[in-house]
């Protein structure tokens, strides 16, 4: 069973495909999560996007709140997404669903937004590709981990970390890749140096874990 943790497109190569959903389409996919992505924030229309999310994440194949959180590198001013940030947080803790973590460069302000709003879901930090002390520090705060495409770079950050952060703490995604999750895994397995089958059935586990959703 192949489990496909975030991607944007649900193109049926994985046995669970978690679908980052559009929050104003009529589509659904099988599991989905819904969020509001910092790159796309607008001051006049996030109220209503937020009331928006709040009604839709209530639906029983949301699995997940995201993909959410902070990005210093595009354009989005920090103090909007910080405010919509924290008001993601607050509704998957209120749902008890997990957040799906979008962050660059700006892990410190991810971490106090989530010590600050006393998160106890459990929070997963999507395509993970940093270096060796963000993934000692988030390991430490016992968040989960995700990884992609990066796996297939030499030496990548993401290569160097799916060793260390342990199996029962990360997942396998595609994002907006044009790769087969099935490709990915064999890459993860190849790099702990594990039977695919082994690294499969860690990954249910580690789902039925987080998601509290039973395969």
């Amino acid at each position: 069973m192949f489990i496909n943790i975030h991607t944007h497109t649900q193109i049926y190569d994985a046995k669970l495909e978690l679908v980052n959903a559009d929050l104003i389409s009529s589509d659904r996919t099988n599991y989905y999560s819904y969020g509001l992505h910092p790159w796309y924030l607008k001051e006049d229309t996030t109220d209503q996007q937020l009331r928006t999310l709040a009604m839709r994440a209530t639906e029983k194949r949301c699995l997940a709140i995201g993909e959410c959180g902070l990005d210093k590198v595009c354009d989005t001013d920090l103090k909007l997404q910080e405010r919509v940030f924290m008001e993601q947080i607050k509704l998957a803790n209120d749902l008890r669903k997990p957040l799906i973590i979008h962050c660059v460069k700006a892990f410190n302000e991810v971490l106090n937004c989530l010590n600050f709003s006393d998160n106890t879901v459990p929070v997963i930090f999507h395509g993970f590709n940093n270096n060796d002390n963000i993934a000692r520090l988030l390991t430490e705060q016992g968040y989960y981990f995700s990884f992609g495409k990066a796996l297939m770079g030499f030496e990548s950050n993401a290569a160097r970390a799916i060793v260390s952060v342990g199996r029962k703490k990360f997942f396998l995604e595609t994002d907006t890749a044009d790769v087969s999750i099935k490709y990915v895994y064999r890459k993860a397995s190849e790099l702990l140096g594990i039977d695919e089958e082994i690294l499969k059935q860690q990954i249910v586990s580690n789902f039925e874990t987080v998601f509290n959703h039973k395969l």
